[in-house]
């Protein structure tokens, strides 16, 4: 607490100013407390933040905040801190440390890439950027180094080393490839509920446990991409949910031989058919294919392979009136990707609509790299 107040103080993020009149509103702050981990998932030390309570806040106002818990001068006591910089918990702070750190990347000679905000590209050097972690990719040692000198010049940098995890996911290398594992996030999911389960869902969640204890060391290998070219798979089950009827869609996409993005999730409207379902289910794979294209220029073609391709055939020559706008703007949105049939037997039955047991996940685990 006292190096996070002594950050304050030297960023000069307020300054002490006489209670403003009551109508004016004065946020609340507190303390969050939290263990940063290293690379290896272990707590190496204890982080202290101080948060202001933005959701009492009136936007694009000057802020006042009351005086930290613990920290209250003695010598003003009914003073307020009049905030000059942004802090965690305000409503405009993400979008203001934004705009700095893009601003200060811009005038480095990086540019933003319009298809996704947080990254950054520089010649050879790739910067992504999540909040304020930054992870710096390129060809030679010697332009990330270059990269590190040139932001240190601008911000507090604290290096942490090579990336070994990220967002709950680490990065493993072994025998020249590189592998995704969710090994230690899943052991905080499953520590999280030892805790006085009741009797109703003990049985569901201990199947949910066993099931995510027996998968745990299962890694994503992200080897060489033999072809930059994207194929996607999708499907639905009608239906699904007993209690509102509700379908369930799904879809996976790969990078050449690497699944990059998939999604198993029930959709937002009700459907009235399986044809209906399925293709609101290739909507949605086909959005993320189109967010995927514009990530990947290089690839020549975009491939959706269908569980029922002829239903956009059948759709199209449809003139029933209870057809709804989603699904005419769909159609007309999709008819340029090209669609092909795949077997769902032979490839992920099941995997992308539905909870399978563990037979069927290893088949398709085992079919994903065929």
């Amino acid at each position: 607490m006292d190096a996070e107040m002594h950050n304050m103080k030297t960023r000069k993020v307020w300054s002490l100013v006489p209670a403003p009149p009551k109508e004016v509103k004065v946020v609340g702050c507190r303390w969050v407390y939290n263990l940063k981990k290293n690379n290896e998932g272990k707590a190496v030390r204890y982080k202290a933040r101080l948060v202001a309570q933005g959701f009492s806040q009136r936007k694009d106002e000057t802020v006042y905040m009351r005086q930290p818990p613990g920290y209250k001068s003695k010598k003003y006591p009914d003073y307020v801190c009049k905030l000059d910089r942004a802090l965690y918990g305000l409503k405009q702070s993400g979008r203001q440390w934004f705009t700095e750190i893009s601003s200060v990347l811009e005038k480095l000679g990086f540019t933003k890439l319009k298809w996704a905000n947080g990254v950054f590209l520089k010649n050879q050097v790739i910067l992504l950027l999540y909040v304020d972690d930054i992870v710096i990719l390129g060809k030679t040692n010697e332009e990330i180094q270059m990269t590190v000198k040139l932001l240190a010049n601008n911000f507090d940098l604290k290096i942490i080393g090579k990336t070994r995890a990220l967002l709950g996911i680490r990065f493993i290398e072994e025998n020249n490839k590189v592998y995704l594992s969710q090994e230690h996030y899943i052991t905080e999911v499953y520590n999280r509920f030892q805790s006085n389960p009741g009797v109703v869902h003990w049985s569901g969640l201990m199947k949910l446990l066993g099931y995510l204890q027996a998968t745990k060391n299962y890694k994503l290998d992200i080897g060489n991409i033999a072809e930059i070219s994207l194929t996607a798979y999708s499907d639905a089950d009608f239906a699904s949910c007993i209690d509102d009827r509700i379908s369930v869609g799904g879809h996976i996409v790969f990078c050449g031989n690497v699944p990059v993005s998939w999604r198993t999730a029930k959709q937002k409207s009700v459907t009235l058919s399986s044809m209906e379902a399925e293709f609101l289910s290739i909507c949605e794979t086909a959005k993320e294919l189109m967010w995927l294209k514009n990530v990947l220029e290089e690839f020549q073609s975009t491939n959706v392979l269908l569980d029922k391709p002829d239903i956009l055939n059948e759709k199209k020559g449809q003139k029933s009136m209870d057809e709804s706008n989603a699904c005419v703007v769909g159609i007309a949105w999709t008819g340029n990707v090209e669609r092909k049939r795949w077997s769902l037997k032979s490839r992920f039955r099941g995997t992308l609509k539905e909870a399978s047991g563990k037979n069927n996940t290893e088949k398709a685990l085992n079919n994903a790299v065929d």
